[in-house]
């Protein structure tokens, strides 16, 4: 039941009109059959609220609902191929009148006459079966609903571009001591074994894995276990899989292994000599621990410890976890209420809030407590008016058991998720079933999810607003209504997962249309169940592939086909696309594909094919059948070196993504593809004559573009006249932009003087415009173009400038109003930035008049990297000073900036927001002092640092150490200079580590600092909590000298901490 009936039917309804309205119809000559498709569908239309509210009553009427969507998948087949026959008719007519001939003439007018009469007697057919559908609804007493209504109207509270992880919902009046007690307990020395494992205990819903996520991002937790691992299990978890996880979550690559016994050694390295916590999340057996982790982890550092979220206590005593066992109550009457107001945004007079008091507590008392059904209720109450009349609607509906005689409806579901579920709006109803299809636990990529339900029709332009649009809302309603969660170790909501209780409930609601499938796949595809197959996710091994394509076998009716990684051959492949002529998603991501059948053209129905990873060198020409193609993923396809004319006549094509494809150009055609809104690694041709590639002239057609990312801009040396256009002047919805230049061996002034020119010129944004995102990568012009710093680009928030190597001076940025991420990558020409960087006007004092500038507004993230040649930041405070600069700069990164000498007080003076510093490679660097709000410092490789000091907000401090030396002299570890220090973490060899053991050198240095965690590259660790001290060096200390100290001196080292970008 996957697809709605009163979505499909409202998106069916309007493209008949739309038939009807652009003469469509007319021209097939179906108009009386069509208008009588409308007729049927407009009654059928007005029943539907209510036939859908009552398919729990009885299996008669969800009997009803499934033949009416067999007929609506089936009419939209018919509405798909009128529209690409009327396309046809219409290129047709575009090259005017042909020769009169038989041959020329005759056969397109006996083709299209044989269409029409084919395409008549289906629409005929549609109707008698709808006809019939309708005439069985009096059996059922249907209710008519009001026309109108705002169903689509998004109730989302959060920001399409600005979206963030909302904060876990916690409440509880024992919270607090409950994660001090089992902070404690986790962090206790404990040396009966070498792992201990814990356990959080509790029914589903109940908040296990938002408790684990407190525990898991504890400073205490994050000071003590230097390696943090999160795992989710779901029920049919694969051995192979979940190794692979934790091997990917310490940082490291498992690569294509694939087997259990190559992986085991890999987890037994990744954790050896580590301290480490490890959260099994969701654990159903404790065979997980038992027979698949315990010993492969036994090689990690003493004082290492597991922790797991059951439904069932008898896994955790099977895995003879340390009892007591954590179990998690629900919640009381008043927290639950806490619960529901945050939800429900409660946020008026309290007298308002008071006289909702009473019914919200019965309504938490309705969800038993549960913290998820109080959630998702909270979500439906968001949409609803804050009045006493609305809410008591909602607990009338709770208190009703209407479902409670719905056969096999998943005992484990709460009343209120489903109350819950019946609140969406059903365009939101069609994109959450969607889920289902993929197995538990999965994690949904926002950008593609989005790809995937409009390609499947679920979202239709409306209010101005493009498809990617309003998919971001509704993503943005699922996320507010908690039916998706956001996956807590993302920076932003770009990555959700659904609650295992919600996708069960959307598995049941969903029922056989969805299926995912891994072994058994006879049995699946050829179950006897009536329903026709329209969605199929599966990861098939290769000893079954053969298998699977033969079961596709009378499964005509797949609209998604979704494939992991299940490499096919060429045959396999246009076996498979006989086998599934209706899809209208194929995803094959890492098929590893080397050659594409002819046939592919054959699947005219597709709006989006992922091809990404495949050994293919080139596209068949028969792509450009696929006219209802919307999105076309081509990443990472090496071997591909150019597409093919055909991919003009895509002309309802949104997005075409061909990251790391090597190509050598892009067909002139593409210029056609008008609807083209995304658009990854346009390649610009490397001669001056047209031959059939697009140039940047011809890139101007491209009017709705939002991504655009261009490549070997170097080539436009090449395009006569391209210094005359303007490339990018009529792209006004362009977002986000990527330029991208590599550098010739050699390159005369001349040539130098006209790139500028190209840059300044060409690729100039529109004025005004919407650039939110921009990144200049490889420019090799002396001088920036003088946008890059003005009006036209005011609506940035994020630029990146990587490689530009022989510009001496970078640009005003301080000017921008906007920009919140700046950074600055291998400018090797660059020896001195002065507050011509920050934008201020030349002698502008006070004392001349000049009003007070404020240079980076809104920048939060500075970072500047591989500086290899600058040397001065100048900017000194002046009494009579005009500039503000960095009034919310948070973090600053200096990474392999080798010669620069010190930080300048401007800085110091003016960034008082600054929250975290990180000096990685500066080996000039003499001082970091002063810096009153900084209360994160990581310092790595920076011998010649003489001082650090007066950093009052000092909170976390982490070092990595020369391996030879010990602690540097500046640091004495607390007051004066580190009043608040709470943290240290050290990375060195096992010399200096020994020297902050007990008896130490170092010791008096770390004695008083609450936590503190130093490791080796050879494995020794030093572990200091308020009440515990544990180590394993002791036995190192006698024969360091002799046996560690050669090996120390030619180790390899890495910086303890990445300086992510």
């Amino acid at each position: 039941m996957s697809l709605i009936a009163e979505a499909f039917v409202s998106k069916l309804f309007d493209g008949l009109v739309a038939l009807v309205k652009d003469e469509v119809a007319r021209l097939l000559g179906v108009t009386d059959e069509i208008t009588r498709l409308q007729e049927t569908l407009q009654t059928i239309k007005a029943i539907l609220t209510d036939a859908e509210r009552k398919k729990i009553q009885g299996e008669a009427i969800n009997n009803w609902l499934k033949k009416l969507k067999d007929v609506m998948y089936d009419a939209d087949d018919i509405l798909d191929e009128c529209r690409i026959e009327a396309r046809k008719s219409e290129v047709a007519a575009s090259f005017g009148p042909q020769p009169s001939s038989y041959f020329s003439v005759g056969m397109p007018v006996f083709k299209k006459m044989r269409f029409t009469h084919k395409i008549d007697s289906r629409i005929q057919k549609l109707n008698h079966r709808l006809e019939d559908i309708l005439a069985e609804k009096s059996k059922f007493d249907f209710q008519l609903s009001s026309a109108g209504g705002d169903d689509h109207q998004s109730t989302s509270q959060v920001s399409r571009m600005t979206s963030s992880v909302p904060e876990p919902d916690i409440v509880g009046s024992n919270i607090e001591k409950d994660t001090d007690k089992l902070v404690e307990l986790l962090m206790k020395e404990d040396t009966r074994e070498n792992i201990l494992a814990y356990a959080i205990v509790g029914i589903g819903g109940i908040g296990k894995t938002t408790f684990a996520r407190r525990i898991f991002y504890d400073e205490r937790i994050k000071a003590n276990f230097p390696m943090r691992l999160w795992v989710c299990v779901s029920k049919d978890f694969e051995e192979t899989s979940l190794l692979k996880e934790i091997i990917t979550q310490a940082k490291q690559d498992p690569r294509d292994t694939s087997s259990r016994a190559q992986l085991e050694p890999m987890v037994r390295e990744v954790v050896k000599n580590k301290k480490f916590l490890l959260v099994l999340d969701d654990l159903w057996e404790s065979e997980v621990w038992n027979d698949l982790l315990r010993i492969p982890l036994q090689s990690g550092a003493t004082g290492s410890r597991v922790l797991v979220t059951t439904r069932k206590e008898n896994v955790a005593l099977q895995m003879k976890a340390v009892s007591p066992h954590h179990k998690v109550e629900l919640l009381s009457a008043e927290d639950g209420w806490v619960l529901l107001r945050k939800k429900a945004v409660l946020s008026g007079e309290e007298r308002e809030i008071e006289d909702l008091k009473d019914i919200g507590k019965e309504i938490v008392d309705k969800c038993g407590g549960l913290p998820l059904a109080i959630k998702t209720i909270g979500g439906v109450l968001s949409s609803k008016s804050k009045n006493k009349k609305d809410w008591e609607k909602v607990l009338k509906t709770l208190s009703c058991n209407a479902w409670s005689s719905w056969t096999d409806f998943p005992e484990e579901v709460q009343p209120a998720l489903y109350l819950s579920y019946e609140d969406l709006p059903s365009h939101l109803k069609q994109c959450f079933l969607y889920c289902s299809l993929f197995p538990e636990d999965h994690k949904f990529y926002r950008p593609k999810l989005i790809r995937y339900w409009i390609s499947e029709g679920f979202i239709h332009e409306e209010g101005g607003l493009t498809l990617e649009e309003l998919g971001e809302d509704y993503y943005g309603d699922l996320v507010q209504r908690s039916f998706l969660q956001p996956v807590h170790w993302c920076n932003d909501d770009s990555r959700c997962t659904v609650h295992d209780l919600l996708w069960s409930l959307a598995r049941f609601l969903a029922g056989d249309e969805n299926l995912h499938i891994k072994d058994g796949v006879e049995l699946v595809l050829n179950s006897s169940s009536p329903v026709k197959r329209r969605r199929l996710w599966g990861s098939v091994p290769k000893e079954k592939r053969q298998t699977f394509i033969d079961a596709l076998q009378g499964h005509d009716s797949l609209r998604t086909l979704l494939l992991e990684g299940s490499q096919v051959e060429e045959n396999e492949f246009n076996d498979l696309i006989k086998k599934t002529p209706r899809l209208r998603v194929l995803d094959l991501f890492g098929c590893r594909i080397e050659k594409l059948p002819d046939s592919l053209g054959n699947l005219i129905h597709l709006r989006y094919l992922d091809l990404s990873g495949f050994f293919i060198s080139e596209l068949p020409e028969s792509i450009g059948n696929l006219v209802n193609l919307q999105f076309l993923i081509l990443e990472s396809s090496l071997k591909l070196r150019s597409l093919p004319k055909g991919i003009g006549k895509l002309h309802n094509l949104r997005c075409l993504d061909l990251w790391r494809a090597e190509l050598e150009g892009i067909p002139i055609e593409i210029a056609n593809l008008h609807r083209l809104n995304r658009l990854i690694n346009f390649v610009v041709r490397n001669n001056n004559s047209n031959s059939g590639w697009c140039t940047l002239e011809e890139l101007r057609s491209l009017q709705k573009l939002r991504v655009l990312h261009i490549m070997h801009l170097e080539r436009a040396l090449n395009e006569g006249g391209v210094t005359e256009v303007y490339a990018l002047r009529d792209m006004l919805q362009l977002e986000v932009l990527e330029l991208h230049w590599q550098s010739p061996d050699d390159c005369g002034e001349e040539e130098i003087k006209r790139l500028e020119e190209i840059f300044e010129m060409t690729l100039c944004p529109p004025s005004p415009s919407r650039l939110e995102s921009l990144k200049i990568d490889g420019f090799f012009g002396l001088h920036y173009p003088s946008w890059i710093a003005s009006c036209t680009t005011d609506s940035l928030r994020r630029l990146d400038l990587s490689h530009c190597w022989i510009c001496p001076e970078l640009p005003p940025l301080g000017k921008l109003p906007n920009l919140e991420y700046l950074c600055i990558e291998g400018a090797d020409a660059v020896k001195k930035i002065g507050t011509e960087f920050l934008g201020q006007e030349p002698d502008c004092s006070r004392d001349q008049g000049g009003r007070i500038q404020i240079s980076f507004p809104k920048l939060t993230k500075l970072i500047f990297k591989d500086m290899d040649n600058w040397e001065e930041w100048e900017w000194e405070v002046k009494d009579d000073d005009t500039l503000i600069g960095f009034p919310n700069l948070e973090e600053l990164t200096l990474v392999s900036c080798r010669k620069l000498r010190s930080l300048p007080s401007g800085l110091v003076y003016h960034a008082t927001t600054l929250t975290k510093l990180v000096i990685y490679f500066c080996d000039n660097l003499k001082e970091i002092r002063g810096l009153s709000s900084v209360k994160e410092l990581e310092i790595s490789y920076s011998p010649n640092l003489d001082c650090v000091s007066d950093l009052p907000s000092l909170k976390t401090l982490i070092l990595e150490v020369d391996e030879t030396r010990f602690l540097s002299d500046w640091f004495r570890g607390g007051q004066p200079d580190f009043p608040a220090l709470n943290e240290l973490e050290i990375e060195a060899s096992d010399q200096p580590l020994c020297g902050c053991l007990k008896d130490g050198l170092d010791w008096p240095k770390i004695e008083h600092i609450p936590y503190v965690y130093a490791t080796s590259a050879f494995g020794g660790y030093i572990s200091k909590t308020p009440s515990t001290f544990s180590t394993n060096l002791d036995d190192y200390v006698e024969d360091l000298n002799d046996s560690v100290e050669d090996e120390q001196t030619h180790a390899i080292r890495v910086p303890l901490r990445s300086a992510s970008t």
